[in-house]
């Protein structure tokens, strides 16, 4: 019998509830194994198979033109109003509507999990003033920037990654953070890495203050880029939770 019918059926004989317990065993292996496969297998499986599943972009269709206006029109004024001359677009994704933005005198660097990805972003994208590497944003070694652009990110992360990710951030000695937050969710979720919910920086387990900028990207769905100081950013192990 194989090892997890086995377990399966002694849970059931041993134990009142057993199928309870079983299904509790069975989804922390599934967590545990969503963690081990690491940042790069889960969202390169995203990516070759277009798991996202938009025509335009295989990051998803947040990273459509259409839902980019806002941020593609404002971005340069708030990099201008603190005085960036580098950006880390991390991640950077496929560079679908990036590419659109004028960044003129701004050294932009853009990361990402997947190396396929980065590689294609490099041939198509690459030029003087413009750099992509291939990056985790939770563990990896990143340059340090005026301006850390997170968008999208985080809504993919478990609790967990979503703290290493910003203690990343900070070790890197960047100045801002520049990240989606959805203002009109009271109550945040955990996920699994690769999973999706909106999240709202300024609720627990995250408690950032008010940010010292916010672009609305979707009234409607209460979806924001707030920038805040990173040197302001308490990021603490015991203030996040983690399942």
């Amino acid at each position: 019998m194989h090892a997890v019918e086995r377990t399966k059926a002694f849970l059931k004989a041993a134990f009142p509830g057993g199928a309870r317990l079983y299904r509790r065993v069975r989804k922390a292996q599934q967590a545990l194994g969503a963690r081990t496969r690491g940042m790069g297998v889960i969202f390169s499986d995203i990516y070759r198979n277009n798991l996202w599943a938009d025509p335009e972009s295989v990051s998803g269709r947040g990273s459509t033109l259409a839902r980019t206006e806002a941020i593609r029109r404002e971005l340069p004024a708030v990099l201008q109003s603190v005085g960036a001359r580098s950006l880390l677009d991390a991640p950077c994704g496929d560079f679908n509507w990036m590419r659109h933005v004028d960044l003129r005198g701004v050294e932009y660097t853009g990361a990402d999990v997947v190396p396929e990805l980065v590689a294609r972003n490099l041939r198509t994208h690459g030029d003087r003033g413009r750099s992509f590497v291939v990056a985790d944003v939770t563990r990896d070694r990143l340059p340090r920037a005026d301006v850390i652009l997170c968008r999208d990110c985080f809504i993919h992360l478990s609790f967990r990654d979503i703290h290493a990710a910003l203690a990343n951030f900070k070790r890197s000695g960047s100045r801002y953070l520049l990240a989606t937050t959805h203002v009109s969710v009271s109550e945040n979720e955990d996920t699994r890495t690769g999973g999706w919910r909106s999240v709202n920086l300024q609720s627990p387990p995250f408690n950032f203050p008010q940010p010292r900028q916010l672009i609305v990207e979707d009234a409607e769905l209460g979806k924001c880029l707030g920038l805040w100081s990173l040197a302001e950013l308490e990021v603490g192990r015991r203030s996040v939770a983690t399942r």
